[in-house]
């Protein structure tokens, strides 16, 4: 365990996504500047999806902040610090989850292709408290072939997802990086695709809140002995296309085809994304959702939970939700087993 010089507590230290939470990461966009290179529609409606996203991002760190929790957000000196080596912009880190991820006292994270990492204050910091900070080097290290949206900590149990069309030779590398996973917990591995943290939630301990793409036969393997509560909610299919809607009106023929041609990789298929699962839990009292939904309120009513409402309103654009645009840092409680007792 590495433990801060100044304080002799880790400041890096989270084994559930569901215990107590005291420091973490959120996501952040480009300022308007950076797009000054494109044409002025293009830049005009990235200007106008940068500025709803950042209201959602402000009222999240406003709403972690009445909760205690401490918000580290990136940031970025220049423009050229984040051109692709064709000249094209990288994806803004909208969603760390998708490239950083503590487990235990460690923090991995998969270099991006920054010429300057957003968050390399706030690593550099770690750093030097004598935090266990990992650039994974992309490719060669078996680490960083994980999905790391895919995995859930559960104490001394990982779940990892391998179901994201990895081919022979990727599938050898996760391999790899399972047993290297299983010297420290017991892993269990599951193939359902995609991303878990929009299939399923553990909001405390013995419940689990899923989303229809979860079957029964997952959680009985998984979560032996928990309920299982279910969101009544399909993903919303009233789109023209997978990542743009026409209540936002982020869509042009030109914004189309910039994205498509120039964009691609920033964008996801948010027609199949079940976003009210995708929620922050920062303690067994509070959790953090996207939006208002009658039968899971109610729910979180009986387990004595109170959800707090943050309308990220470009989650269709960006295909992320509440947890997606998060890295839990630090919580507290340690590593206990949630199966075996």
């Amino acid at each position: 365990m590495f433990l801060s010089l100044n304080t002799g507590m880790p400041i890096i230290e989270s084994f559930t996504g569901f215990q107590p939470l005291e420091e973490v990461w959120i996501g952040g966009t480009y300022p308007n500047s950076f797009y000054s290179h494109l044409s002025n529609e293009v830049q005009d409606t990235f200007g106008r999806i940068t500025e709803q996203t950042e209201i959602g991002l402000a009222n999240l760190e406003k709403t972690l902040t009445k909760l205690n929790v401490k918000v580290r957000k990136p940031s970025f000196l220049k423009v050229d610090d984040c051109m692709d080596q064709y000249d094209n912009l990288i994806k803004p880190p909208i969603a760390p989850r998708d490239w950083a991820m503590t487990i235990g006292n460690q923090l991995w994270i998969i270099p991006q292709g920054y010429k300057r990492e957003p968050y390399a204050d706030t690593v550099e910091e770690y750093k030097k408290q004598g935090e266990h900070v990992e650039i994974l080097d992309r490719g060669p290290d078996p680490r960083s072939w994980l999905g790391f949206p895919g995995i859930v900590r559960m104490g001394k149990k990982l779940i990892v997802d391998t179901g994201y069309g990895l081919d022979s030779i990727g599938m050898e590398h996760v391999k790899k990086a399972i047993t290297l996973l299983e010297k420290d917990y017991e892993v269990e591995v599951t193939n359902e695709g995609g991303h878990l943290d929009s299939v399923f939630c553990p909001v405390k301990q013995g419940h689990v809140f899923s989303s229809h793409w979860g079957e029964q036969q997952l959680y009985d393997k998984t979560f032996p002995g928990w309920e299982v509560f279910w969101i009544d909610k399909e993903p919303n299919k009233n789109w023209n296309g997978k990542w743009w809607t026409k209540e936002n009106n982020f869509y042009s023929p030109i914004f189309n085809t910039h994205v498509n041609d120039k964009a691609s990789e920033w964008v996801g298929d948010s027609t199949e994304t079940v976003f009210e699962a995708n929620m922050l839990v920062v303690d067994e009292h509070n959790v953090i959702c996207i939006a208002e939904h009658e039968q899971s309120f109610e729910k979180f009513k009986q387990l004595g939970i109170t959800p707090h409402v943050v309308d990220f309103s470009t989650r269709h654009f960006w295909d992320g939700g509440i947890h997606c645009v998060t890295v839990d840092i630090r919580r507290t409680g340690g590593c206990l087993d949630y199966f075996n007792e």
